[in-house]
């Protein structure tokens, strides 16, 4: 399974900057059982961390969907989801017709 992300994600123009980041974290607001969330960009791709009030798989699951559905270009999406016990990670890549997209990791905890 990774490799078939790390395969998408060599094909995608990685882009990085400001406006997506602001997307990001709008994305994120108005979602009832965030606590807390953040977005950085590292090494020319977005880390995006988020808290919940009260954290379970099933809870996971329905914010990273909200996330990636607000999130993804209409062209083209993939994503692998990892159990890491008190957390879930998503490796989580979009691009539109052009191959110019983003990658990002996504940690909910």
């Amino acid at each position: 399974m990774v490799s078939l992300i790390n395969e998408y994600v060599s094909r995608i123009e990685l882009k990085t900057d400001d406006m997506t980041k602001a997307i990001f974290s709008a994305a994120l607001s108005n979602i009832d059982n965030i606590e807390s969330s953040s977005v950085i960009i590292k090494s020319n791709h977005y880390i995006v961390d988020i808290k919940l009030k009260e954290y379970d798989i099933d809870k996971s699951l329905a914010v990273a969907n909200l996330f990636m559905e607000r999130t993804r270009y209409h062209y083209s999406a993939y994503y692998i989801r990892f159990n890491e016990g008190d957390r879930v990670r998503y490796r989580y890549a979009s691009c539109k017709e052009n191959k110019e997209g983003f990658y990002c990791d996504v940690v909910i905890s």
